[in-house]
Formats: C-alpha cells, structure tokens, sequence
C-alpha cells in the first residue's frame, strides 16, 4: 500500500470532473486550464492504478472505482477543511461576494448579524455583475441571482425569489393614482429597462395579460442597479424586485404602481462548498433566511 497521499489539487480536480462530467466546466470552477484539469486526472489514475472516468467522444462518465471514490474524497476534504480552519481561526471570518443590486437588503441584516456575532467577521465584496459566476478560491460563500445551482457539491440556500412589479418616484408621475390607475397607462411614460432585452417588462406585461402594450419612450441600461437608480432619480418606471425595493417603498421614495406582482422564476441563492461548511458559515445562513425587516 503507497504511503503517500495524491495531491489537494488532484483530488480538487477529480471531484470537479465527476460533478460535471466536462473537463472544460471544471476548469472554469477551478479557475484552471482544461489541459492542467486532464494533468491531474491523469498524475491521480497513475497514483491509485485504476481508471476514474471513461472517455467517450461525447464526454466523460465515471468508471465503477470513481463511482467509489468520489464520495470518499469529499467528506475526507470536507473534514480536512473543518479541521485547518478550527485550528487557524479562520472559521470567524467570511469573505462574501454578492451582486450590488442586492445590497440595500443585504447590508441591515449583516450589520444585525454583526451585532449578534461579533466574533464573526464578515468581509463583504460586491460586484456590479447581476449574474455572477461563484469563485471560492477569493470568497468562502457567494449570492447568486438566478435558478437553483444543480452542483451536488455546493449548498444551495434560496434567500428569496425574485417578485417582480413597476415602480417609480411618486412624485414624477403624478398623473397615474397609484394601484387604481389601469396598467395601460403607463405607456405614456418612459420604460426603464435593466437589459437590451427589456426581459424584465416583457415577463411583467405577458404575466399579467398586457402582451401587446408598450411605451414610445424607452431608456436602456447595463444593469438592475442603473435601471432603478434612474426609477429613484425620477426618469421613468422600472420594472423592480420589490423585495429589494422594500426599505424605499415603506419610507415612500419609490412607488409600486400596480398591486400585481410576478415571479420570474430566478431568485438570490447562498453558495458554499458543502467541503467548505463552519459554524460561522451556518450561523450567517440562518441569519439571512429567518431574518426579516
């Protein structure tokens, strides 16, 4: 029997591999090469003497000894993880990474959450990126916008599904008497739109049987940030996430103007490595699904 043991990196590889089944898809989770992914595969194969995956011209699938290995390797990386971070305090720090968008309702339940634990250091990096790919070698947990990520191995917490509805400044539209006014109206005003697509209207509108209806005045943006920053600064009507809109909308410095929401489907997630799991890491979860303003 070797006494050595194959190396982190492979181990990584392997378990990305298996999990996709696409030496490309786990590269860009390991942020690595596809030929540096196939190189450890290959150094781990030689090491325990045994084929992990088969190769077919369409892809990959895993061999009765991957099959075997793979659950092994993750709960003893799960375990390796736990015990360095016990014994280098790092369990009390978080990197978190989050899209911008996010952050109204973020940062009051991280600064709650600081003040319950506050031997719990949360160090929060926002990116303008509505959408944004997890990196878990600079961040030990990520928000996500989007579907429930299907990777076995990272756990997936939903904070909430994305509601959608119209919403502007009240005092820039003071023709339309707001929740009374009949949807048609708002085609006299400008639409702000979060992408090129102007998706977020489209879903709205076809939900809410209004397909056909649509504005002369139309304003494009980058982002979800910029599209309700404009609603905010009064150059028209966004269709807004009202759960990110709540703080503004109860102090009244934005407006909901219809009492029909949609559901687009997509909804903000927590994502760490299930090999990554602490207790500070569960305590911020807990907090951010129960916690509520």
């Amino acid at each position: 029997m070797k006494k050595t043991l194959p190396s982190i990196k492979s181990m990584q590889a392997f378990l990305a591999t298996a999990s996709h089944l696409n030496f490309t898809h786990a590269a860009s989770e390991l942020n690595l090469t596809q030929g540096a992914i196939s190189r450890q595969i290959q150094s781990l194969e030689q090491h325990l003497g045994t084929e992990l995956f088969y190769r077919h011209a369409r892809g990959l699938s895993l061999t009765p000894k991957g099959e075997q290995l793979s659950p092994l390797i993750e709960e003893s990386l799960n375990q390796l993880h736990s015990a360095l971070e016990k014994v280098s305090g790092g369990e009390s720090k978080i990197r978190l990474n989050a899209p911008s968008c996010i952050t109204s309702w973020l940062l009051p339940r991280l600064m709650d959450f600081q003040q319950q634990y506050p031997d719990i250091d949360v160090e929060l990096t926002s990116t303008i990126k509505h959408a944004l790919e997890p990196n878990f070698d600079s961040f030990d947990m990520v928000i996500v916008y989007g579907k429930e990520n299907a990777n076995h191995r990272l756990h997936s917490q939903c904070l909430f599904e994305e509601t959608l509805a119209p919403i502007c400044r009240p005092d820039k539209i003071p023709a339309i008497e707001l929740n009374q006014q009949p949807v048609e109206a708002l085609k006299d005003y400008t639409w702000l739109h979060a992408n090129p697509q102007q998706s977020d209207w489209k879903l709205w509108l076809e939900q809410t049987g209004h397909r056909g209806l649509s504005s002369h005045n139309n304003q494009h943006f980058a982002t979800l940030d910029q599209a309700m920053n404009a609603a905010l600064q009064g150059f028209g009507i966004a269709i807004g996430d009202t759960t990110l809109a709540q703080q503004d909308l109860a102090i009244g410095r934005l407006a909901q103007l219809s009492p029909t929401t949609v559901k687009s489907g997509n909804g903000y997630y927590l994502l760490y490595p299930k090999t990554r799991q602490s207790e500070a890491k569960r305590c911020l979860e807990e907090w951010l699904i129960s916690c509520h303003f």
